[in-house]
Parts: C-alpha cells; sequence; structure tokens
C-alpha cells in the first residue's frame, strides 16, 4: 500500500514518543543537569500542561497519559517529562507534524547529551492516537465487530489487539463511539479512537544517531499501521498527499 506523505485533517489527538535509557547519573542530578543546559531553550515546570487528554471513561485506568509530573520542560511546540530512566515527549497542544516533531525531539536529545553519559538506550516506544467524534469506526476502518449473531450490531465497544510487526511489538486499541471523559469529568460527545502503540524493547544502542534513525523507522510503521487500518473510502476524505 502507498502510505500518504500527511493527510487533512489528521484527527490526531496524542502523540507520546518515550526513550528508555541507563545511565550511572542518579536521577535528581540528571534532572539538575538538564536544566542546566535547556533553560534557553525549556520553562521548567510541575504543573500538567496543554489540553487535557481524552480517554473514554471505560478505559481511563488503562490509558494514562498525563504529562504532569515532578519533571516537566516545555517551550511553544512540545513537553518533555523526565522520569527514572525514561524520557517522554509529547505536542504541547495540536500535533505540529512528523518533521516538525521529529526536529524538537532531536534537538531535545543532544541536550540529554550534552547533561549526561547515557550508558544505552534500551526501548523506544511511539504512540498515536487519532479521534474521530460521532463517528462509526466502520464508516472509516477496515473492522467489523461481531459475535455470532448477525443479527446484533454493537454500537458501543472496545477492541484491543496484541502483535508483532516487523521487529515491533504493537498493541493496537480500536474503541466505538464511547464517551471520552472531558475536562472535570463531564463526558462529551460519542468517539471512536484509534490508538497505535508501537514498541521496541530489547535495544542495546548508545549512539544517538543510530537511536534517531530507529525512531524514524518506528514511525513509517506507526503510519503503515493507521493507514492499512482506515478504509479506502474514507481515506479520500482526508485529502491524502504522497
Amino acid at each position: 500500500m502507498k502510505i500518504p506523505r500527511k493527510i487533512t485533517p489528521d484527527r490526531i489527538r496524542d502523540s507520546i514518543v518515550e526513550f528508555r535509557y541507563e545511565t550511572k547519573t542518579p536521577f535528581e542530578a540528571f534532572v539538575g543537569l538538564f536544566y542546566q543546559v535547556a533553560k534557553d531553550s525549556f520553562t521548567y515546570t510541575k504543573r500538567p500542561l496543554g489540553k487535557p487528554i481524552s480517554v473514554p471513561s471505560s478505559l481511563t485506568q488503562e490509558i494514562n497519559l498525563s504529562l504532569g509530573g515532578i519533571s516537566l520542560f516545555y517551550n511553544d511546540k512540545i513537553k518533555i517529562q523526565l522520569q527514572p530512566n525514561s524520557i517522554i515527549f509529547n505536542c504541547l497542544d495540536g500535533y505540529i507534524g512528523w518533521e516538525n516533531y521529529k526536529y524538537e525531539i532531536e534537538k531535545s536529545m543532544l541536550l540529554f547529551g550534552d547533561a549526561i553519559q547515557i550508558d544505552s538506550y534500551t526501548r523506544i516506544g511511539m504512540r498515536y492516537i487519532s479521534e474521530y467524534p460521532d463517528m462509526d469506526l466502520t464508516d472509516c476502518a477496515k473492522f467489523k465487530f461481531e459475535f455470532g449473531m448477525s443479527e446484533i450490531k454493537s454500537e458501543i465497544y472496545s477492541f484491543r489487539s496484541e502483535f508483532k510487526w516487523k521487529d515491533y511489538k504493537v498493541l493496537l486499541n480500536l474503541n466505538n463511539r464511547l464517551l471520552v471523559v472531558k475536562e472535570h469529568g463531564k463526558e462529551g460527545t460519542p468517539t471512536s479512537i484509534v490508538d497505535i502503540d508501537v514498541i521496541e524493547n530489547d535495544i542495546e544502542e548508545n549512539s544517538l544517531p543510530a537511536i534517531l534513525e530507529k525512531l524514524e523507522s518506528l514511525h513509517m510503521s506507526e503510519k503503515e499501521i493507521f493507514f492499512n487500518i482506515l478504509n479506502d473510502d474514507f481515506l479520500k476524505k482526508l485529502n491524502p498527499e504522497y
């Protein structure tokens, strides 16, 4: 299948990239060292930033993407959460496109390399969540949910699958017309969600260029899976650019 370079609108609600690493530098020292090299490029805060993340009410315990916490840095495009042995990136408000997002990630990872000695990267994860308000999954995806009773049509459902794709582990969540949790616990419009998490585990790599090359490959696999899920008629409505 030919993969579009861009679609409009992209409907991406959230975009998370995580690097896990090993270092001998204590976490508290890492935060301080990163602050020293990043203070001209990022602002430090301890409060959550950006739009609240909408999640299906039935999956609140499973999906936890809040990037609030003790070590949060941000500029006008992205936010970064530091955790012990983990660096998590997210767009600040709306998705800024892959080339801009990748540029911000690469620039930030160079700062991390200036701050501490990373002995090895052990895992990369990329998770994109696309929302389709007031749409049925059958209108946009090659997916049909049946359970042996053809006369019954499920209007609200959640489907979860875990599988291998190339060298990656993939977690796929498809949610049809679920009520999402908005601000202050209010329920919003019934929304269908395509949630794809692509992970490369068991990495032993200390070269940043090699890790960024892996990230590009991960992103391409994320796109391949996503566009293979969409049905052809719906894809045409998204003004694909190749």
